[in-house]
């Protein structure tokens, strides 16, 4: 009897591993696979790096697109971190992105690519440690804003990439111009669709410029842990610089900023005189008047000097069905694009708000570098 219950447990033990084996993973009822997790570059530079997540409220505003509602955006700040009393190793590693936002925008990106719900893990972790204890110091700060239709953490390892360098770096979501906002720790998602009213690009653009003046006017006040590490006399902004005159000279004039990169496409406006100096990154050079420096890949797009333009490159060498659809979002020259734009960033505001020496290199093959404008 003893004997014959043994067999019998081992063999219901057999056929229930055969079972997990045999049973598809994920969801997909087509047999099992693994679903392929992207990898950001680490980043180069000699500090770990923390990363904390914001909801930033401007009462004194109205939200142009709920003008029943305040304005609010989200924030991440990444910088410079240190161990302490605890090694880094026992704070979390941060996600690219938040599980709500991550439901809200993946299945129309899959669609978009021909991807099956759970090929892609879209929440994969990145190299910040999230709340983990700010290094001693005082960083300059850059503020990153991603351009319409771009979400924060399109910017995401660049950040980190400058967090490593030194820098206190503030990525920031504009609601309803971007195609889905998750809001923390509140958990509601905004998308576009949810605007009571449509404001034209001048002033959709306006309430970008007037948000990034919000951020740098609060961001001391928002962490008292970070406050003693931030140094407001040195901001930079890269990323979006606005579509007009008026919106370059908006973000020009906001307090402590003295240097500018614009990332992807160059600003329709020319920078004035008393602006501060200037970078623009993209895909062909400019030789306009008054453009300080440069750097164009020819070949890249737009979303090619993002995270996206690396983690698309590395699902298309995966998924070689959606190759067509990734060289039409990114090119076809990744990860040069991607490299280009972390080394030319660390670069340029290293000798903008550092005042580091400028050090001679020549450019990778593929690269174009036209200098400061006399």
């Amino acid at each position: 009897m003893r004997r014959r219950l043994l067999v019998s447990a081992l063999a219901g033990l057999l056929l229930a591993g055969a079972m997990m084996l045999l049973l598809p993973r994920f969801g997909e009822t087509g047999g099992r696979r693994q679903t392929f997790s992207p990898v950001l570059p680490a980043p180069t530079g000699p500090y770990d790096v923390g990363v904390r997540r914001m909801l930033l409220t401007d009462t004194a505003r109205s939200d142009p697109w709920r003008p029943d509602e305040h304005r609010t955006v989200m924030l991440d700040v990444h910088y410079p971190a240190a161990a302490g009393r605890t090694p880094l190793a026992y704070y979390a590693v941060a996600q690219d992105m938040t599980e709500l936002g991550s439901l809200a925008w993946a299945p129309g990106e899959e669609r978009r690519l021909g991807l099956r719900p759970d090929d892609v893990n879209w929440m994969f972790r990145t190299h910040a440690h999230e709340w983990a204890p700010p290094a001693a110091g005082s960083f300059p700060v850059l503020i990153g804003s991603a351009p319409p239709g771009v979400m924060r953490t399109a910017y995401g390892g660049i950040a980190e990439e400058l967090a490593s360098h030194g820098y206190a770096v503030v990525t920031v979501d504009h609601p309803y111009d971007a195609p889905v906002v998750e809001l923390f720790p509140t958990r509601r998602v905004i998308r576009p669709s949810g605007a009571t009213r449509t404001p034209n690009r001048a002033a959709a653009d306006a309430a970008r410029a007037a948000d990034i003046g919000s951020v740098l006017r609060r961001l001391d006040r928002l962490d008292p842990e970070l406050r003693a590490t931030v140094d407001l006399r040195r901001v930079g902004l890269f990323g979006w610089a606005g579509t007009s005159r008026g919106t370059l000279a908006a973000l020009a004039a906001l307090p402590g900023v003295s240097a500018m990169a614009s990332i992807g496409v160059a600003p329709y406006a020319r920078a004035g005189p008393a602006d501060p100096p200037a970078l623009v990154i993209g895909d062909e050079p400019d030789s306009g008047p008054a453009r300080r420096a440069t750097v164009s890949v020819p070949g890249a797009t737009a979303r090619a000097f993002t995270d996206d333009g690396v983690i698309l490159a590395q699902v298309a060498a995966r998924y070689p069905a959606t190759a067509a659809r990734v060289r039409q979002d990114v090119g076809e020259v990744q990860p040069l694009a991607y490299r280009t734009v972390r080394r030319y960033l660390v670069a340029f505001f290293d000798v903008r708000l550092r005042n580091v020496p400028p050090v001679p290199s020549l450019p990778e093959p593929g690269v174009t570098v036209q200098p400061v404008a006399p």
